[in-house]
Formats: C-alpha cells, structure tokens, sequence
C-alpha cells in the first residue's frame, strides 16, 4: 500500500501548503482593511499564519495519541527554519540586520531554552500554560511597541470596508478548512508509511513534515531575500519559531509531551545552538553573511545525518 501513502502524503502537505498560503493572504487583507499597521500584519499575523501547518499537523495528531508527531514537527520546523531557510537566504543573498533584530532574537532563544527545560522531563499541561502566557504577553509587548511607532491609517468607506473583510474572513476560514484536511491526510499518511516502513512517526516528522510545514515560512523568506528586505525575511522566521514553541504548549494542554533520550541529547541541543548561532551572525557586521548561511546548512545536513545513524 507504500504506493497510495506517499502520493497522500504528499498531497497532504500541499493542502497545507497552499491552505497556509490562502490563509495568510487573505489574514493580512483583513487586518489592512481594518486599518491595522501593515508592520503589525508583518509580525504577527504573517508569522502567525505560516505556521498554520505545524499548528494543525500538531493539535490533530493529539487525536490521534501521536505526540511523536507533533515533538518532531515542532523541533524539526525550528531547526529547518534557521538552518535549512535563513541559510538558503543568506547564501541567495546576504540579509541584512540591524540591532532591533537583538531584541527579537534574544526573545527566541528565551523561548527556545524555556521549552528545552520543559522538555527534558517531558512536558505537563502546568509548563505549557507558562509558555502560553509568555507568548501572550510578548504578542502584547510587540503590537503595542509597533503602535508607538504607527499610525493607524483607515482609507477605505465603512461600508466598502464591511464588504471587503466580510469576503476575505469568507476565504480565510476556507484555507484554514484546507489546512485542517491536509493535516489529517498527513497524520493518517504519516503513521502507514511509518508502519510499512518499520521506522519512527518521529523521524518522519522531524525531516518530511518539518521540511513540508516549513515551504510557507521558505517563500516568504525567499522572496524577501531576493528583493532585499532582510527585515521580513528574518523577522518571519523569529516569530515563526516563537508561535511553534507555543503550539507545542498547546499540545501539552490536551496530552503530555513525552521525549525520547536521542531528541534529548541530539535534536534539542541542536535546536538550541542553532538559535543561538542565529543570534551570533545578526550581530556580526549586521547581516547575515553567505558564510555565515553555509554554516547554517552544513548544521542541518549534520542534523539530518544523525537522524540515520
């Protein structure tokens, strides 16, 4: 049956995919017609909606009592996103950085070394609310600080207004449909192939759904990095691995998040220095350079080597 499980698989994650794409675009059209900061969209509801796969792949497979899949998703995701997308970026072109990206940066590897600790031990529903709480108060701390900085712009008439985000909540909540079907494809899929294969859900999760609930995160990165605008090309991944750390505390709300001794020592550590590395390389000489970005992916070929061996 390998045959009707990867085509699935694969179908799976372009729902995500393309559902995220739909999502997002619409997300953003709502918050701009509302006459939110087209900055505040940038940081929040961008990120926020590229990571709708890993949000659905994960809280989907607590249904299905497959925590594997949603640990190896989350921690995959953030070492695909720094590793595997900043370094393609800064080998396409170098990004730009600048200090304020410090602050965004240290607020990331806060959350990455909180749900490390947490994770040791194997997550509880207590430690998850820390998380979520932290991550609402940042959200906070972020929109309020770009308010300071913007001034709320309403163009459009009230009644145009009304018709156009009654349209686009019409055509968010379709892609979040989409997304919420391809993410129960990918789990059924996911556990087949598993099975036939006599490997690990969580080795699947760490590399091919990580790497396929990452593609939205990569073309935004992509395209940002090509019209040089590092500023959004980081900034999307920042928030991105911030808002998976909180998925993963919404996991733990529903189940306990149990790890195993080889993503202890192996595939935390990893996602660990790699988010500190990133901080490293915004700091130095202000952009993240192609160096810097070969460094990154030779990292994630080593991750992805130690997952074989």
């Amino acid at each position: 049956m390998m045959w009707l499980y990867i085509p699935l698989f694969i179908a799976g994650l372009v729902c995500l995919v393309k559902g995220s794409d739909f999502v997002t675009t619409h997300a953003s059209a709502i918050a701009k017609a509302s006459g939110i900061s087209p900055l505040v969209v940038g940081m929040t509801i961008v990120a926020v909606s590229t990571s709708l796969p890993e949000l659905a792949v994960s809280l989907i497979s607590v249904f299905f009592r497959t925590s594997d899949i949603a640990t190896g998703t989350i921690i995959g995701s953030n070492i695909a996103n720094i590793c595997l997308i900043v370094g393609l970026s800064a080998l396409l072109y170098p990004v730009k950085t600048k200090s304020s990206f410090i602050k965004e940066g240290f607020f990331t590897l806060l959350f990455t070394l909180l749900i490390v600790v947490f994770l040791l031990d194997g997550m509880i529903y207590t430690e998850g609310i820390v998380i979520l709480a932290g991550f609402f108060v940042y959200m906070y701390y972020l929109i309020s600080e770009k308010r300071k900085a913007e001034t709320m712009k309403r163009t459009a008439s009230g009644k145009g207004r009304t018709k156009k985000i009654i349209k686009h909540i019409f055509f968010s909540v379709a892609g979040g449909f989409v997304v919420v079907v391809g993410a129960e494809v990918v789990i059924h899929s996911t556990i087949n192939i598993a099975d036939v294969m006599g490997v690990s859900e969580m080795l699947i999760a760490l590399i091919a759904i990580a790497v396929g609930t990452s593609l939205p995160e990569l073309a935004v990165s992509f395209t940002a990095a090509w019209k040089k605008m590092g500023g959004i090309s980081l900034g999307n991944i920042l928030g991105s691995n911030i808002f998976n750390i909180a998925i993963l505390a919404m996991v733990s709300l529903f189940s306990s998040v149990p790890v195993k001794p080889f993503t202890i020592f192996v595939n935390l550590p990893i996602m660990l220095i790699s988010t500190a590395l990133l901080m490293l390389f915004i700091r130095t000489g202000w952009e993240i350079s192609r160096t810097e970005g070969g460094i990154l992916i030779m990292i994630y070929l080593l991750f992805l080597i130690s997952q074989f061996i």
